[in-house]
């Protein structure tokens, strides 16, 4: 009997174990055919990784109607008695290029971070002009209120860095704190490459194919991000496309992102964070001291070794900066 027993113990393990392989083989089958599909599916890889990005993040894409267009907005769940904050991205990219730093606030803070006009998901309908400089605060303001927010504390990127101290001088009860990570709008003591380039008329940060991609991400970054080939080439080919509208944009809203914050800096209240990296290849790190002077009260920090977008050139230091300004 207890030969018959173990024989029969014995069988039920192998059927068991061998459902097991042939499930697990099964499952590893489906995998990798799910992900040959992506992989040669740009648009649905970069829709997948953006929706892996935003489950990483704690965030979910949600349409706030802004002067009654739909806007493709990141938030995350709103916190009892803390500001929320609000990201404003940079020229040529969407609400995804904030993911790393809402990530770093959304346990603890209502984040938030919708495409600006012309950009993202939120691009010109024909026929529409582009914001100027003005606009661009205006609209800002109404998603303020369209978002159903009170005061915010405000994160700008680049262009929008400029915008985000256009928006606290224009509104400066509606800031709580200002950061200004490498943002345009003022006049550097030293000009670099890029912006001898855009004096002349020329937009160096312009992507029409995979050369100009990876041009960008080097004079975006000291440490170019690793990018999977399908969002290279989803990237590019929505780029290209965006980039029919950018001299318009240019000639309409260049003007300001050149010069246009300088004037208001004196109008700042809001506690004040301004950082650049000393190898920004975009906005010189000279703006710095513009920037600095120009707000009273403001904090500097020049981060070494990194580049234009400083938080991922150097994601610790930049971290560490903005959690102990914003929640201090």
């Amino acid at each position: 009997m207890n030969d018959v027993a173990t024989t029969a113990k014995r069988s039920t393990v192998w059927r068991i174990a061998r459902r097991v392989g042939i499930g697990l083989a099964a499952l590893v089958v489906v995998v990798a055919l799910a992900g040959t599909i992506l992989w040669n599916w740009p648009a649905g890889f970069y829709g997948f990784s953006t929706f892996l990005g935003r489950i990483a993040c704690g965030v979910r894409l949600e349409s706030i109607v802004v002067n009654g267009t739909p806007v493709a907005t990141l938030m995350s769940s709103e916190q009892e008695n803390a500001t929320p904050i609000l990201f404003l991205h940079g020229y040529g990219t969407s609400k995804e290029a904030m993911f790393a730093e809402m990530r770093w606030f959304s346990k603890t803070r209502e984040v938030i971070a919708p495409d600006l006009p012309g950009f993202g998901d939120n691009p010109l309908k024909e026929g529409e002009a582009p914001l100027t400089g003005e606009q661009f605060v205006q609209w800002i303001e109404a998603f303020r209120i369209a978002a159903s927010l009170d005061q915010i504390d405000l994160v700008g990127e680049s262009m929008g860095g400029a915008l985000a101290a256009a928006y606290a001088a224009t509104y400066p009860t509606a800031v709580g704190r200002l950061v200004l990570q490498s943002p345009a709008g003022v006049r550097p003591p030293h000009e670099n490459a890029v912006m001898e380039a855009i004096a002349r008329g020329e937009n160096p940060l312009d992507i029409h194919n995979k050369a100009d991609f990876d041009r960008v991400l080097a004079l975006c970054f000291v440490r170019p991000p690793p990018v999977p080939a399908p969002i290279r080439k989803y990237l590019v080919a929505k780029s290209a496309q965006r980039c029919l509208r950018h001299p318009e944009i240019l000639s309409t809203f260049g003007p300001f992102l050149v010069s246009g914050v300088e004037p208001m800096l004196s109008s700042i209240t809001a506690p004040t964070l301004i950082l650049y990296g000393d190898q920004d290849k975009i906005t010189d790190c000279s703006m710095l001291e513009v920037y600095s002077k120009g707000i009273a009260g403001s904090q500097s920090l020049l981060i070494r070794g990194a580049g234009h977008v400083a938080f991922s050139d150097a994601p610790r230091e930049v971290r560490a900066a903005l959690i102990k300004f914003l929640d201090r």
